[in-house]
């Protein structure tokens, strides 16, 4: 096996050293710990040494995501003869068995993402944790077009060909792991799932903080949501200034102040989303063409659906406001894949 096994630690636990143990039985001999918040003198880590495995000791607390491109970057520089690289958790829910399995699917697919899938409808994982998976696959699905039943799982098989894209990777706590997974989908890196079984049945402890971790690996779309209703009530605000201060006898005051106030709310909105929200320093010119041309079709497809849609018996705000929520989605896959499309 010329893959580097990396877990990632942030307290000590028992299960990892059996695993280990596991691994190394199994022929894993190129083992990395990323020891994120531990005491580096404790005998804890000595008995892992003796195992065989490397340390690599970060500051206190870094972050999941910052410990994997540390054992990314340690497996790449100092060890020999690497063809790929295996993430692992390190509380036991990953038995040794299932990450030989990545490790042999890696082999025969050394072009693709080896994605360890757990069977949740079989497994002990809390209700929370079935939840977030629903929901994080029907997002990645929406935001990509690609399906990946998965998307939260830590087993991961890295083909050597995507060091760069993973050290290169934002993020540096649980917000890593679906940048990557996204940066895949969107460089068109096929995925490959293995079935593998999840033990929750040790009561591990996690160091995922439910709100600001959530927020991390949800924030472009949360940021783009609030941009977007900022720039409708700038556009509102906009629209009723220039209605009152064009001239009442001019035939298309209304028209008039509807445009410029959409110019202007549009403007606004495509820098703080250059900028901010998907933060790409790509050509300006060719994006804003872009971002208008979308602008231009999103504002017209809701007026001609909620159009078409309004003999259904009920207020037309309603459904004006459940059509623009639909085509906010699309607004927003598209300007992440083609308006703000990443250079690669």
């Amino acid at each position: 096996m010329n893959h580097a096994v990396i877990i990632t630690l942030y307290c000590e636990n028992r299960r990892t050293i059996e695993l280990c143990s596991e691994l190394s039985e199994l022929g894993a001999g190129n083992i990395v710990i990323v020891n994120d918040g531990c005491n580096p003198k404790s005998e804890y880590f000595n008995e892992l040494k003796s195992i065989g495995c490397h340390i690599v000791n970060l500051k206190d607390k870094s972050g999941k995501g910052a410990s994997i491109r540390a054992g990314l970057e340690f497996a790449h520089d100092k060890l020999y003869n690497i063809s790929g690289f295996i993430t692992a958790d390190a509380d036991g829910q990953h038995k040794a068995e299932d990450i030989m399995k990545i490790s042999r699917a890696l082999e025969l697919r050394p072009d693709s993402l080896v994605l360890g899938r757990r069977n949740m409808k079989k497994s002990k994982a809390p209700f929370s944790v079935k939840f977030g998976h629903k929901i994080s696959s029907l997002y990645f699905k929406i935001i990509t077009g690609t399906s990946c039943k998965d998307t939260q799982t830590g087993l991961r098989g890295i083909p050597l060909s995507l060091y760069e894209t993973a050290i290169e990777t934002s993020g540096d706590r649980f917000d890593y792991e679906m940048n990557f997974l996204t940066r895949c989908a969107d460089r068109k890196i096929p995925f490959y799932n293995v079935n593998i079984n999840a033990d929750y049945s040790g009561g591990q402890k996690s160091s995922y903080r439910l709100i600001k971790d959530t927020y991390l690996i949800y924030k472009t779309p949360l940021r783009f949501a609030t941009s977007s209703i900022g720039c409708t009530l700038m556009d509102l605000t906009l629209f009723t200034v220039f209605a009152y201060l064009l001239p009442s006898s001019f035939v298309w005051n209304v028209a008039l102040a509807t445009l410029l106030a959409r110019i202007v709310s549009g403007a606004i909105n495509f820098i703080i989303n250059r900028r901010v929200i998907f933060k790409n320093d790509g050509k300006a010119k060719k994006q804003a063409v872009r971002f208008f041309i979308l602008f231009f079709c999103i504002m017209c497809a809701s007026t001609v659906i909620v159009s078409l849609l309004s003999f259904i018996p009920i207020p037309v705000t309603l459904t004006k406001a459940i059509v623009d929520l639909l085509l906010w989605t699309v607004n927003y896959t598209v300007q992440r894949q083609w308006v703000f499309k990443e250079d690669k």
